[in-house]
């Protein structure tokens, strides 16, 4: 693990000064409090940037924003691998392939998700303001192909037939393919007009040649 890096560590210890983290040395790694910004808890990991402190010992904190990249000219549908910094009213603050910061909106994430989880995600846009709007599925055309090939498959593994419609719990959905049921629904209208599925009143089915 190397000094001036982000990194997920477990919280091990909680003091009056700050919290120690775990980051596989004999002596704990030490968050200071004033480098803290939310409450935080014991066992739980947490997102962090390593550091020389002002005394010259390796130190955590969690200020990312005082660490991370200037924006780049990032492509349209761009992926990136996410580690889930915290959650907020708007949704989960994420650090993108340890370099800048964007934001899941709770409206757009159909998983649970924690601190210090690791997801892929994609760019939905840049705003005006400069901050990055994220989703957890790939937009447009390339997205609907993606669930589209999980529906085959599933169906594959399935002899042919799956219980599941467009009617279909939203929460069953998302059990068997991560989606929403409206990405379902797009993906699943896809491989119906490529005549590849059946739509039955009670499933799917696999049109073999």
């Amino acid at each position: 693990m190397e000094e001036n890096s982000f990194a997920r560590l477990r919280v091990v210890d909680i003091g009056r000064a700050g919290a120690f983290l775990d980051w596989g040395q004999p002596k704990d790694l030490f968050l200071p409090a004033e480098e803290q910004t939310r409450e935080i808890f014991v066992g739980e990991v947490l997102v962090v940037f390593l550091h020389m402190d002002f005394t010259g010992r390796p130190a955590a904190s969690m200020r990312l924003e005082n660490f991370v990249e200037p924006l780049a000219n990032f492509r349209n549908t761009q992926r990136f691998r996410l580690w889930i910094v915290e959650e907020t009213a708007l949704g989960f603050r994420a650090l993108m392939d340890e370099r800048w910061l964007g934001v899941l909106y709770h409206s757009e994430v159909f998983r649970p998700l924690r601190s210090g989880d690791e997801v892929t995600g994609y760019l939905k846009k840049v705003r005006e303001d400069g901050k990055v709007d994220l989703i957890l599925q790939p937009p447009g055309i390339q997205g609907r192909d993606d669930v589209g090939r999980k529906i085959l498959e599933k169906l594959e593994a399935s002899g042919g037939f799956l219980a599941l419609t467009e009617k279909s719990d939203p929460d069953l959905l998302y059990h068997h393919f991560g989606v929403s049921k409206k990405q379902f629904k797009i993906a699943l209208g896809g491989i119906y007009k490529q005549k590849l599925v059946a739509l039955e009143t009670d499933g799917i089915r696999l049109i073999k040649d």
